[in-house]
């Protein structure tokens, strides 16, 4: 640093004294020759400018899919390790699932039952049944008979005194039953002879409809016992083991596709009216050197930080040899839209001069440090939104930090300057 601050010191004169510098007299030094300046002329042109961030990259949610278990279980085997490819539908987890193939075998017990019995009452009665059903009201029928002509006899013994009212009752009774048993075993017959009844038939298919449901639910209790991967992908944040106990929101692991990455970047306040979605990017990642991979500004947030103002952003890049992975950073050039008639001067012609832009203009072959205010900057150019007008001559090399008015001989001045 003593070097560098005494070099600056023995150089500053040299150049003062090369500008005109005075005598201690005060009389100008006519015989100093002119600082030697390149330059060249702002000029009006189109350019589209860039924004450059750093940012993550991170799977992209659509992407990524977690794995859990549907139901609780005791895990009976891990068929896959952590850094896996797998595809979809391929089984990562088993569960025990002998008490769910056991439900099942019930399950479909109790549907062949209640089928057979659907299948029963639909059919109907079968002819000998019906007979049978007849011949039992024919049967009924005599016995209350039987019962009539006993109680009309004990009647006119009642009347005259010659048996009990307690026999009598009895005998009033018996008549009752067997008339209200004639009167069930017709009613029987006939229920035989028209068939089974719509709402018998309602309910056994009610009945058969629950079977049907209880088997389909064992089913898929017996298929989620075997956790499959939803989608292609590489096994990622895998935590389950051989014989742990696992209930239905637990996360087994992660499986990613890693086809397509998002870089989730922050994009400065500034440059957030000029940020437009779908715009196309570039991605570079520090290991793989100056390998570029395309891409393009996917998704653009409608919150900026309360603090920054800045507005996170994802971009899209292509990764189908999965040569990135998510977690590492990556530089990320945003393409910016094309700006027409922009004044323009090389990138070199800007200076900083505490904290303000400034060019060194040459006016009749004098220089004049010039404020202006910058727009936007690529990689060759910085435009120019006020301060200098397009034509105007600036310094690219040797014209930084020279007092107004020092006097300047250009050496050389680019073709596309005009002049």
């Amino acid at each position: 640093m003593k070097t560098l601050a005494l070099a600056t010191f023995l150089i500053l004169p040299a150049l003062l004294a090369g500008c005109g510098a005075t005598t201690p007299e005060g009389d100008p030094e006519e015989s100093q020759p002119a600082v030697v300046v390149h330059v060249i002329a702002a000029r009006t042109e189109s350019i589209r400018p860039t924004l450059n961030v750093v940012g993550t990259l991170v799977p992209v949610p659509e992407q990524t899919a977690v794995v859990s278990p549907a139901i609780a279980g005791v895990v009976q085997a891990v068929t896959v390790h952590e850094g896996d490819a797998v595809k979809a539908g391929e089984t990562l987890v088993a569960l025990d699932g002998r008490e769910h193939e056991a439900g099942l075998a019930k399950a479909r017990a109790a549907l062949n039952e209640t089928g057979a019995s659907l299948a029963m009452v639909e059919r109907g009665p079968l002819p000998q049944e019906i007979e049978a059903a007849r011949q039992e009201a024919r049967n009924a029928e005599a016995a209350a008979e039987s019962q009539r002509v006993k109680l009309k006899a004990l009647e006119s013994l009642f009347e005259k005194g010659e048996i009990s009212s307690v026999q009598f009752e009895q005998a009033k009774a018996a008549a009752a039953s067997s008339e209200a048993a004639a009167k069930a075993a017709q009613q029987r017959g006939k229920l035989a002879q028209n068939g089974s009844r719509q709402e018998m038939i309602d309910e056994a298919k009610a009945k058969l409809a629950g079977a049907q449901a209880e088997v389909a639910a064992q089913e898929l209790a017996v298929q989620q016992c075997s956790i499959q991967s939803p989608i292609d992908g590489v096994v990622t944040e895998l935590s389950v083991r051989q014989g742990m106990y696992v209930e239905q929101p637990t996360a087994l692991g992660k499986v990613i596709d890693l086809s397509s990455l998002f870089v989730q970047v922050r994009v400065p306040s500034k440059f957030r009216g000029q940020v437009q979605e779908r715009a196309k990017a570039t991605v570079k990642a520090n290991w793989l050197g100056e390998q570029a991979f395309e891409g393009r500004l996917e998704r653009l947030s409608k919150q900026a930080d309360a603090q920054s103002g800045d507005t996170d952003a994802f971009v899209l890049v292509d990764n189908q040899k999965e040569m990135l992975q998510p977690g590492l950073s990556a530089s990320v050039t945003i393409d910016l839209p094309e700006i027409a008639d922009a004044v323009v001067v090389p990138v070199a012609a800007v200076a900083d001069h505490n904290g303000t832009a400034v060019v060194t203009v040459i006016r009749d072959g004098k220089a004049y440090e010039t404020e202006v205010q910058t727009g936007v900057r690529t990689p060759e150019v910085v435009q120019i939104l006020s301060g200098l007008a397009a034509g105007e001559i600036v310094a690219t090399e040797g014209g930084y930090g020279l007092p107004d008015g020092c006097p300047v001989s250009i050496v050389s001045i680019k073709e596309d300057s005009g002049k």
